[in-house]
């Protein structure tokens, strides 16, 4: 339950295959723009279909379609959260097009949409059983917020003239899962002259709700597939998979750079709670191979980032600003001293910290950081970046698992 801004985290245990726990913190409130940044980064993504453009002025999304060009342009959030307690609320400048569009969207591609078209609106589900039009009417033009929400395991499709007092459009049961979910604003050409949609805001002014601590990231790679709540990548010479409760990465490849892991698909906040840990024994300790935990500020294209590295024998800690190391500490891995990592936040401070039993812990270097601590992405990766000796293969059991 968050209140002005203040959580009491954990009242269940979290999922211990990963991602926030439902109702706490890291829904769908968080994703907010203003859409006075120029571009779509760091929160959205931007698609645009031929005969359509996306542009950021004066405050607004504008998307621009010329004549007929029946396709679509819009943002989709870069990020998944949960949509329990939570609302994705948009105000919405100027209709245009055939439609215009703000949507929540799982990881499944399961959808629910408040529409415009033809001067009226309506909810509907998509991709999901019960497909299609739920409720429909006339649009009043001074509508202008829309907005979807759940509301103690309902849907709530919804409008306002003035962001305080909401008129329903539908309710129903929640169609399909939300603990994994995008919005997305948007819109279809499609009309025989050149028309033009605005958005003015995204969840601005929406009530406090926080990212959940790290610490509430707990995967025991039991439960395929890895994505939610990872994203994983792999070059070619390197397989990812979840198997037997460890997720397992191999190397076939000899030359190169050849790396594979995970992304978070969430935002996490490191300035609370404990911390992420993992197993260091885990990773190889041999010539031209490197695994980390990357901890990055959003934004920033991993240019801002906390390290923890183990290459050959060398455990390095690391706080990286623009590209630049700003402070480190470098070790000889020993694996019964080092076998446990933690990195942790205290505030605007971040701890690294090995354990030989994940009871005591010791501190191997505190500094102060730069950049928020709040949101940040993580990033667990592995790989060669010069000449070894295959098969190479980890066995990881776990991130933050008992």
């Amino acid at each position: 339950m968050c209140v002005g801004g203040v959580c009491t985290l954990e009242p269940d245990a979290p999922d211990p295959d990963g991602g926030p726990p439902a109702g706490v913190c890291g829904n769908l409130t968080l994703l907010q723009d203003s859409f006075d940044s120029g571009g779509p980064q760091p929160l959205f993504n931007s698609f645009a279909e031929p005969g359509a453009t996306l542009s950021e002025t004066g405050g607004q999304l504008n998307i621009n379609f010329n004549a007929n060009s029946d396709f679509y342009a819009g943002y989709t959030a870069a990020y998944l959260y949960d949509f329990h307690d939570a609302a994705f609320e948009v105000a919405v400048a100027e209709v245009g097009g055939v439609n215009t569009i703000i949507e929540v969207r799982n990881h499944l591609g399961n959808s629910a949409q408040l529409v415009h078209d033809s001067g009226e609106v309506y909810a509907g589900i998509f991709n999901v059983a019960g497909s299609g039009t739920l409720a429909q009417r006339a649009w009043n033009p001074a509508e202008r917020f829309w907005r979807i929400r759940e509301d103690d395991g309902e849907m709530v499709w919804e409008l306002s003239t003035d962001r305080q007092t909401w008129s329903e459009l539908h309710r129903r049961a929640l169609p399909f899962p939300v603990d994994h979910v995008r919005g997305l604003v948007s819109g279809d050409g499609g009309i025989p002259t050149a028309s033009r949609i605005r958005f003015d805001d995204v969840n601005v002014g929406a009530p406090n709700s926080v990212f959940c601590p790290v610490d509430q990231l707990r995967d025991d790679f039991a439960t395929s597939p890895l994505r939610p709540p990872w994203d994983p990548y792999t070059n070619t010479g390197c397989t990812l998979t979840e198997t037997g409760g460890n997720l397992v990465a191999t190397w076939t490849s000899s030359t190169g750079n050849v790396f594979c892991g995970l992304n978070s698909l969430n935002l996490w906040d490191l300035s609370r709670g404990t911390g992420i840990v993992v197993d260091g024994t885990a990773f190889p300790r041999i010539a031209n191979f490197v695994s980390y935990i990357q901890i990055d500020e959003v934004g920033s294209s991993t240019a801002d980032r906390l390290e923890t590295s183990l290459d050959g024998n060398s455990l390095e800690f690391r706080v990286v600003e623009n590209d630049a190391i700003a402070r480190n500490r470098v070790l000889t891995f020993d694996p019964v001293a080092h076998r446990w990592w933690r990195t942790r936040g205290e505030t605007n401070m971040i701890v690294f910290e090995t354990s030989p039993d994940r009871s005591t812990w010791t501190e191997q270097l505190r500094a102060d950081v730069p950049f928020p601590l709040s949101p940040m992405e993580l990033n667990i990766g592995f790989g060669h970046y010069a000449n070894i000796t295959p098969p190479v293969t980890i066995t990881l059991g776990g991130i933050n698992a008992d």
